[in-house]
């Protein structure tokens, strides 16, 4: 039986660590999201635990690389 590794869940917290920002810039790529036309909006949130929003590291890193926000 082949051995998948699980999706992590990740807070915006987090995703700020991961990409090397503040938790206010994470923010602000959310709210572009919203009403973003000409650029790739940040991922919807995965779900919710305990009413807080939590995304998928591997959806948040593809972004982030495709985005050029992957910091090397």
């Amino acid at each position: 039986m082949e051995s998948r590794e699980r999706p992590t869940p990740v807070a915006v917290s987090d995703i700020a660590t991961l990409l090397g920002v503040t938790v206010n810039t994470v923010n602000q790529w959310r709210k572009r999201a919203a009403s973003a036309k000409q650029v790739e909006p940040f991922p919807s949130a995965a779900g919710k635990v305990a009413g807080i929003d939590y995304w998928w590291t591997d959806d948040v890193l593809a972004w982030a690389e495709r985005t050029g926000r992957l910091k090397g």
